[in-house]
């Protein structure tokens, strides 16, 4: 049994959110597109926390939490972002996990749920972009049955512009690694 536990983002999360951002920080934005400054101070901080609460109503954006079993302290975020197409509805995950809890399984126990959260929507498969050099989460999304399936659009980050990879999963059928290990009983 994993020591971390998800949930839904809740109303008395707003401290825990505060915290989580303004301690990590630095390492989102080696990664990721930085914030304004702004985004940061005690009123930004409340607006985002207040935006981001108000999207789980829309059913188009779902977060979820990581903590450390009870505990209120998040270690981990992540979210999905419904997005209709032709070939039906994908999810598209972003997630982030605490620098203290790196290599720990905080980040497989929220991607887990997360890919369960989306099977439980029915979309037909979750996307994820990443830096190019961002290795921990290209092993990460691999091991959980994600694939590149071709770049995107570079990143423009504060050391500079970071080709992106776009990584996929399918959530419906028998595809690739699983198909060698499917196999059907027939009558004799």
């Amino acid at each position: 049994m994993s020591r971390f536990c998800t949930r839904a983002l809740a109303l008395t999360d707003r401290a825990s959110f505060v915290e989580f951002e303004r301690n990590n920080r630095e390492p989102f934005e080696h990664f990721n597109e930085p914030h304004p400054p702004r985004y940061y101070s005690d009123v930004g901080l409340e607006q985002a926390f207040d935006k981001l609460l108000a999207r789980q109503d829309d059913m188009r954006f779902l977060t979820r939490v990581t903590t450390r079993g009870d505990a209120a302290q998040w270690v981990g975020k992540g979210s999905l972002t419904v997005h209709n197409t032709d070939e039906g509805d994908f999810a598209m995950l972003v997630y982030q996990t605490d620098r203290h809890h790196w290599k720990q399984g905080a980040a497989s126990v929220l991607l887990a749920d997360l890919i369960h959260e989306a099977q439980a929507l029915s979309m037909s498969r979750v996307d994820a972009l990443i830096a190019s050099d961002n290795v921990v989460s290209l092993h990460l999304l691999r091991r959980a049955g994600f694939k590149v399936v071709g770049w995107s659009t570079p990143a423009a980050l504060l050391r500079g512009h970071a080709h992106c990879l776009q990584l996929s999963r399918p959530l419906r059928g028998v595809v690739g690694p699983s198909l060698a290990r499917a196999h059907m009983h027939q009558p004799a």
